[in-house]
């Protein structure tokens, strides 16, 4: 009996041992680590929350103007979409669901329902980066003008003729046909969006209102869609938006012929202020301040300048000039980001520049050991871009209009030796992972080695790495604004023999989505790549001339004008 009972203890202890280590396997399978649950934890606390209304309407100001689409019509179709939010109250992305399981859900500001699903980092970056939905959204927007029926002469700044791409950018169907919408007691998509762009929905003025006159309902026959091969005049009155605008007796119809104006001061310096005070003429939340004596920090520069749609100034290394001074007082910039280390900027002008800033002491620097490092710290504030700009960090020439025509498109700019990638280059390469390389100039800049080391480093292929170089700095150029510009509507000409005004030039010219061409002081040679790329440009684009007549004579300018003329 005693055995037995020993038995059945044993057996018993022996059940509840097993027990035990199924309830330890469980409880470690279904329970997290302390640090798992720690990570858990700090994600259900994050919470997402929107910019200010001023911030969100900087950004789609900045973005339109980037991807040629006059503000008010980008603005007015996010405030249609989504009240310029990306995360409602509770701090969770704006979706809509699709009534039909086979579409995408509509994703934050823009509402983007056009992307791969599969794409897990494409779809986090629209939930989680507004600059990015924002400017995909600019990218459907644009692609649905491209196919919808051509209105009057296709001018991009004549807000009545993008009534067929609003239209598309909610949907291409009859359902968007007024006639339709009207038998069914409701108002089409692109109708309302015209409504509120005749209003300051914002209530705050960060909205102008602008009247813009719908194609009348009688030319859309019901249920049907616009047919391309019918012409379709621009309804009158037609207003236009902020893009280019002409000279003609009646400005703003934006008629006429091309308007040249030169922007220049009495020295370098003088004519980088005059860029920013007329670039800017109401001013500037952020301001890039670097060095007059030399190029890289600038020329990295160029991108976050248009990031942040902020005027470039320079100065002396160990002096800030009194005249970059007046110009702070006059665009009071609320931020100065610094480029370069104590030898590019010293305490000293540091010092003076907290000292002139009386009215905010926000002033950043961005410095690394060395210009490529540098130029590395100032690209990590392009996470998530896709395509990159490799340039040598020992001259300037060849990248001076790619750092322009890459910041347009929101491209960082990173540095390369003579004998190839430093490490720094190659670190934040491998953080951003681009899938595309545009190299700035011919083997002389940037040397086949390079390219190879592109190739390893990113597991890139020929096919993703594209070489801009022409015979010389002025042919590289060309070759830039033609893969970049083929058809520029506006255009800046600064000089190819020094970096300061065509960098400068080059921010603005990314902040207004125009492009930067270099010139010689002599100007161009006949029937020579200059000449062939300025015969090809619309007869109403806009000239701006970067420095005095001692940079392009005024003879060249002359040659510009009659040149352009031609092509009307």
């Amino acid at each position: 009996m005693l055995a037995h009972k020993n038995s059945l203890f044993i057996g018993r202890k022996s059940l509840l041992t097993v027990l035990l280590a199924v309830l330890v396997l469980l409880s470690s399978s279904s329970v997290p680590a302390l640090g798992d649950q720690e990570q858990a934890l700090g994600e259900q606390e994050q919470k997402y929350e929107n910019p200010s209304k001023q911030e969100i309407a900087r950004k789609l100001e900045t973005i339109a103007r980037q991807k040629n689409i006059p503000s008010v019509i980008l603005k007015a179709i996010a405030f249609k979409e989504s009240s310029w939010r990306q995360f409602d109250a509770n701090g969770n992305v704006v979706i809509s669901m699709p009534s039909d399981p086979k579409y995408n859900p509509a994703i934050g500001i823009m509402q983007v329902a056009s992307y791969d699903a599969s794409n897990t980092e494409e779809v986090e970056r629209l939930k989680y980066d507004i600059d990015y939905n924002i400017s995909r959204g600019a990218d459907i927007l644009n692609q649905k003008w491209e196919f919808t029926p051509k209105i009057g002469d296709g001018d991009r700044n004549k807000l009545e003729n993008w009534y067929f791409a609003i239209w598309a950018y909610n949907s291409w169907s009859v359902k968007n046909n007024p006639n339709n919408a009207a038998l069914l007691g409701q108002e089409a998509y692109q109708d309302k969006v015209l409504k509120l762009a005749a209003t300051d929905y914002t209530k705050q003025g960060l909205a102008t209102p602008v009247p813009i006159t719908p194609i009348d309902p009688a030319l859309l026959p019901l249920d049907y869609l616009p047919d391309k091969n019918q012409v379709w005049s621009t309804p009158e009155p037609y207003h236009l938006g902020d893009l280019h605008v002409g000279t003609g007796s009646d400005p703003s119809r934006g008629e006429g012929q091309p308007s040249i104006v030169r922007i220049s001061g009495q020295d370098r310096i003088e004519t980088v202020n005059q860029i920013a005070l007329t670039g800017w003429p109401n001013g500037s939340d952020i301001v890039i301040l670097t060095r007059s004596d030399n190029f890289p920090d600038a020329l990295a520069g160029v991108p976050l300048a248009c990031k942040y749609n902020a005027p470039i100034l320079c100065t002396e290394p160990n002096r800030l000039d009194q005249r970059v001074i007046d110009v702070l007082n006059t665009l009071k910039p609320r931020k100065v980001i610094v480029l370069g280390g104590e030898q590019a900027i010293s305490p000293a002008v540091l010092a003076k520049l907290k000292e002139t800033l009386t009215w905010t002491k926000d002033i950043t620097r961005i410095a690394g050991a060395d210009r490529y490092q540098t130029a590395a710290l100032i690209a990590q504030n392009f996470a998530g871009q896709q395509e990159a700009v490799i340039a040598t960090g020992l001259d300037y020439p060849d990248a001076l209009s790619l750092a322009s025509a890459a910041a347009a498109r929101g491209i960082p700019l990173v540095l390369s030796t003579a004998k190839g990638l430093p490490e720094a280059t190659k670190k934040v390469l491998q953080e951003l992972k681009p899938s595309r390389i545009y190299v700035a100039g011919g083997e002389a800049a940037v040397a086949p080695q390079v390219v190879e080391q592109l190739k390893t480093v990113l597991n890139l292929n020929s096919g993703n790495i594209t070489r801009l170089a022409g015979s010389d700095r002025y042919e590289t150029s060309v070759k830039i604004a033609q893969a970049f510009y083929p058809a520029a509507y506006e255009l800046y000409l600064a000089t190819g023999r020094d970096f300061l005004e065509p960098l400068a030039a080059g921010a603005w010219a990314a902040s207004r989505n125009a492009c930067l061409l270099l010139v010689s002081q002599q100007g161009y040679t006949i029937n020579g790549p200059t000449e062939n790329y300025l015969t090809q440009l619309p007869s109403s684009v806009q000239v701006r001339i970067i420095g005095g007549e001692a940079t392009i004579s005024e003879k060249t300018v002359d040659r510009i004008k009659n040149l352009l003329g031609k092509t009307s």
